[in-house]
């Protein structure tokens, strides 16, 4: 097998996203622990990097819902906000865990071939 990238270089694995055969020097990146080619990584990351940003929006949001659900339930006791940054926090947390991919940067792009 060559590399996508490299004809004539032979191929060490494959990108776990794209599926291309890359050699070495290609395989820059891991997603979740798996390789990824010079461009499928970039492209994890920033999604990674988005998702982030989606998960702060979530976690405010279930802070405003334990709270509101608190506040009904026990009545606007001074506790009700402690109990809803506790539940917000393990919402983030939950969601970061399962939803955010982690991508790992093993070292610079590969030259492109001139």
């Amino acid at each position: 097998m060559e590399c996508a990238a490299h004809p004539g270089t032979a191929a060490s694995g494959t990108c776990a996203l794209c599926s291309k055969a890359s050699c070495e020097p290609c395989l820059t990146h891991e997603v979740d622990g798996a390789t990824a080619c010079a461009v499928c990584g970039p492209r994890e990351d920033d999604r990674s990097r988005a998702l982030g940003s989606a998960l702060i929006t979530f976690v405010g949001a279930g802070y405003l819902a334990a709270l509101a659900i608190g506040y009904l339930v026990f009545r606007a006791r001074p506790f009700v906000g402690g109990i809803a940054a506790v539940v917000a926090i393990a919402l983030g947390r939950a969601l970061q865990l399962y939803v955010r991919p982690r991508v790992v940067t093993r070292r610079g792009p590969a030259p492109r071939p001139s």
